[in-house]
């Protein structure tokens, strides 16, 4: 499949496929700690992370087959969700690997797409949509399964994008839909939607003639952010954010036939990263969750190339320098660094780093 789920958005072509994109990093608010996201700027589709300033890149799904996309963190960013294909070509499925790329397990095998996905606050279960009931009336609908992948249950027809605030218990989804669950959708545009964990008391946030889809909630459960078009999907879309009651709608990048959609917030809650492609590139970007000033480019690619679905954990900065203390190696500091060459962990324990820096010291 290679480039697939990528090159319909650079080719500014099948859009509406894209608009399905689940994240989960933000439901315990923390420290704003490293950004996983998708890109192609390898060859095929896989999932990278690097630290808030854009530094630190690396690829955590290398040499694999299939294209990678849609990942997010767990809520303690000891795991990360994302959907591949690597299995079975063209038939994309929900997969968990550890915050360094190991441990890959994939969690759904059912014929049919399932994608996205996002943690309840206590990590017991993974929301996603899934077409495997797809008929002629809907493509997508909402899923819920345990975190190891067990105990799958549709919990809502004709519903994507699907992400959760709080537990499994008092948990809020928001999603997007083209259907008319309250009767009060006629047209079959997009709108933003909520139900509760189980799938009841829909509540629709957005009303209007534009498509509004890709929901995150902020790590509080109070503000939602979404992307907006003015007409069917295209290349031009807004980030949003609007309270979960419906109120307070803000258009927070408002730029006119730009790309600025994907968006997911810092785990402080002050910052939304984002996809756009307003220098010719789709990169990632940070903006200030208030009203979108302060916007900070993270990612360069080459021309061509694409970098999209960010999402913010609270998983430990990188340093792409050697350490110089023996304190900067204890308290399972000796993780935090990296070798400049391969960007891969360099110590594998604290005595290691320890003795490294005794090493330098004459």
């Amino acid at each position: 499949m290679r480039r697939k789920l990528l090159a319909g958005v650079v080719a500014g072509a099948a859009l509406p496929a894209l608009f399905l994109g689940g994240s989960a990093d933000a439901v315990v608010p923390g420290p704003n700690g490293r950004i996983v996201f998708e890109s192609n700027r390898g060859g095929n589709s896989n999932i990278y992370t690097m630290n808030p300033d854009g530094s630190v890149v690396k690829n955590l799904t290398p040499a694999t087959r299939g294209s990678d996309v849609f990942p997010a963190w767990s809520p303690n960013a000891k795991k990360i969700s994302f959907t591949s294909d690597r299995a079975e070509e063209g038939n994309p499925d929900v997969y968990t690997m550890n915050a360094d790329g190991s441990g890959v397990t994939r969690l759904t095998t059912a014929p049919g797409e399932d994608r996205g996905a996002s943690w309840t606050s206590e990590g017991a279960r993974i929301i996603f949509h899934s077409a495997r009931d797809r008929d002629a009336t809907h493509s997508f609908d909402i899923f819920s399964m345990k975190a190891d992948g067990t105990d799958q249950r549709k919990i809502f027809t004709n519903g994507s994008a699907a992400y959760v605030c709080g537990d499994r218990i008092n948990g809020t989804i928001v999603f997007n839909s083209s259907g008319n669950p309250l009767g009060t959708n006629p047209t079959g545009d997009f709108e933003i939607f909520t139900i509760d964990v189980r799938g009841n008391n829909v509540r629709q946030i957005t009303n209007n003639s534009k498509f509004d889809s890709g929901p995150k909630w902020s790590p509080d459960c109070s503000t939602i952010s979404y992307n907006s078009a003015e007409e069917a999907p295209g290349r031009s879309l807004d980030i949003h954010r609007i309270n979960a009651d419906g109120t307070g709608d803000v258009n927070l990048t408002n730029n006119v036939d730009i790309f600025d959609a994907f968006s997911a917030w810092s785990p402080d809650g002050t910052r939304i990263v984002f996809t756009s492609n307003r220098d010719v590139n789709f990169e990632i970007y940070t903006m200030n969750s208030s009203d979108g000033s302060d916007v900070q480019r993270l990612t360069f690619t080459e021309v061509g190339l694409a970098d999209f679905r960010p999402d913010w954990g609270t998983s430990r900065i990188l340093i792409d320098t050697d350490p110089t203390t023996v304190a900067s190696c204890k308290d399972g500091g000796f993780k935090s660094f990296v070798t400049r060459a391969t960007v891969q962990q360099r110590f594998a324990n604290q005595v290691d780093c320890v003795n490294f820096v005794r090493r330098q010291v004459p």
